[in-house]
């Protein structure tokens, strides 16, 4: 219950800054409201004053009142509907955007841990459901209190024994909205978590369907949806029951009530106690007070859906990233010295990754990085993109520790092409100058023939302009690496880091990077980190690393005479490529 009320209070903080046009809806949604309340009371003297008494005159300045009230309420309604949909949207269109800037300042972490489709869904699903209650179910249910409140007065203004027996039903009612609002609520909540999951089974499907056909494993895919798919449908249809079952109910008690309230005002009628219209005026604001109630299950309902969407959406703005910026974090866009890793420690998920590592790397270096799987190699490399940070030790920049710089600033001084291209939707031109988005179209074509893809490129059938489609798809891993190289060579950065870049790459591509990796002038560091000892051979230095530590450190030539570990991998990889001939 406290956290709804938080999550209620922190949704109505975003509606703070267009305050004048909800005043200004309530305004007239209380308008609407005593107009609504006009009615009962115009046919009373209807009733009383015109029919027994035949006073035409009077009739007709009732029947052009009543066509008055229409026209105002219908102007005040659309007045009240626009300005609460323009503060509800806007709102919504500022929590959408900083939930998507959060996204950005998310750590690794969380995007490895958080299946995509969760956040998907808090991104979509969620803030669809919230814009439908600020667009119409927040007014619909103002307008409804107000009505009923109103019908409430005048109920006891007309006749308030009468009224006091009417409202005998209301707290069952109430009771019956508050129990079976509690469970709809619940079973919202189950349900958008499972929406999620099933959101995030399709998106595993449609990017990993040519691994899933290629081992023929659709059937246990199929299994583990349909199971997800089961229990999605078994939720829903408690919460449908307990939907179905709320309308009923409420109409139920109302009828028996209204029942009740006739056969005591008829004879208070034959008694003379009230007169014939104001029972027909009293039943008017009766059903009008009853008719709130009807609706308010569907409200309801719609309320604690929101509520239930806005705690995913409040529970996802609340999560911290584990890389945070410091407060008094500076700038930083050249490097003199180099980098050096000190006594760097780190673990992710209990598994010692690096254990005290020591490295440094000057200016103008070109270094590889080897070992077997899962030595740490791209661990160095996101730790260096403080994509996390170390549990122990520092890595400096220039004598500075990185913790101290601007994560923009940072990154700026660091171009990466890894092991999975990262190609996103649009042309090829709109990927490549991810790199540069001010680069000119001469520096475009330079960076594009360095790495090897200018010629794939002007063959595409829009050239620079060829939509790749999702995530590439409509490119082969080759061209998507050597897009993303292009990428990085556009950046320009002092830093530049190859994880893997050449794994996607034919012989003759790969010699092509190879030979313009060797052409990078000595303003740049340049790290490699590769399984293949042939990419790193021709470098400055190599850091064999096995086990989170250094374990030879030296040229090819030194590491080949008198490193015992790097001849094994050496003799290994000369080895495997004998037996694929």
């Amino acid at each position: 219950m406290e956290k709804r009320r938080h999550s209620l209070f922190r949704l109505l903080q975003y509606l703070r800054p267009y305050g004048r046009y909800i005043v200004g809806a309530l305004c007239m949604a209380l308008l609407g409201a005593l107009l609504n309340l006009l009615l009962p009371w115009l046919l009373r003297d209807t009733i009383d004053r015109v029919l027994l008494a035949k006073d035409f005159r009077l009739l007709a300045w009732i029947a052009l009142g009543i066509i008055f009230i229409f026209f105002v309420k219908g102007v005040t309604s659309y007045v009240q509907s626009y300005w609460m949909s323009f503060a509800g949207f806007r709102a919504i269109t500022k929590l959408r955007s900083e939930l998507y800037q959060h996204l950005h300042s998310l750590s690794a972490a969380f995007f490895q841990e958080t299946p995509s489709g969760e956040v998907v869904s808090r991104m979509t699903n969620d803030i669809t459901i919230l814009q439908n209650l600020f667009s119409g179910v927040f007014v619909n249910i103002i307008m409804d209190l107000l009505i009923f409140i109103g019908s409430i007065v005048f109920l006891f203004f007309i006749h308030w024994k009468l009224a006091l027996l009417s409202l005998l039903v209301f707290p069952l009612v109430g009771t019956s909205v508050d129990y079976l609002g509690k469970r709809i609520r619940g079973f919202s909540h189950l349900l958008q978590s499972k929406a999620a999951i099933l959101t995030a089974l399709v998106e595993r499907t449609v990017t990993g369907m040519k691994i899933i056909q290629s081992y023929v494993s659709g059937h246990y895919e199929v299994e583990k949806f349909e199971r997800e798919n089961e229990v999605n449908f078994y939720l829903a249809m408690r919460q449908a029951k307990a939907k179905a079952i709320f309308t009923p109910l409420v109409e139920l008690l109302t009828s028996c009530g209204l029942v009740v309230v006739f056969w005591y005002g008829g004879r208070e009628v034959i008694q003379g106690s009230l007169t014939a219209g104001g029972l027909v005026a009293f039943l008017g604001y009766l059903v009008i007070a009853s008719s709130p109630l009807s609706r308010f299950s569907s409200g309801f309902q719609a309320l604690q859906q929101s509520l239930a969407s806005a705690e995913r959406i409040f529970e996802f703005l609340d999560t911290p990233s584990l890389v945070c910026e410091d407060h008094q974090a500076i700038e930083w866009s050249t490097i003199r010295e180099g980098i050096r890793f000190s006594r760097v420690s780190f673990a992710y998920r209990g598994e010692t990754i690096l254990r005290n590592f020591d490295l440094s790397i000057r200016m103008g270096e070109k270094v590889g990085i080897v070992g077997p799987s899962g030595a740490g190699k791209t661990t160095l490399i996101n730790l260096l993109l403080r994509f996390y940070d170390p549990d122990s030790g520092c890595i400096e920049i220039d004598g500075v520790d990185i913790r101290r710089f601007k994560l923009s600033s940072l990154r700026n001084l660091i171009g990466v092409v890894l092991q999975d291209a990262l190609v996103l939707g649009g042309t090829v031109r709109e990927n490549i100058l991810y790199g540069n988005l001010d680069a000119s179209q001469e520096a475009l074509h330079i960076a594009s023939k360095k790495a090897h893809a200018h010629e794939f490129i002007v063959n595409l059938h829009n050239g620079y302009d060829t939509d790749v489609g999702d995530q590439g798809v409509r490119l082969s891993g080759g061209q998507k690496q050597r897009i993303a190289i292009a990428r990085a060579l556009l950046k320009d950065p002092p830093i530049m880091v190859f994880d893997e870049a050449t794994s996607s790459l034919d012989p003759e591509s790969e010699q092509y990077i190879l030979h313009t990796i060797s052409q990078i002038g000595r303003d740049k560091i340049v790290i490699i980190v590769a399984h293949s000892l042939r990419m790193v051979k021709n470098l400055d230095r190599i850091i064999l690393l096995e086990d989170g530590e250094v374990k030879g450190d030296g040229t090819h030539e030194e590491l080949i005479r008198s490193n015992p570990r790097y001849q094994r991998l050496f003799q290994e990889e000369a080895q495997a490529l004998s037996e694929a001939r």
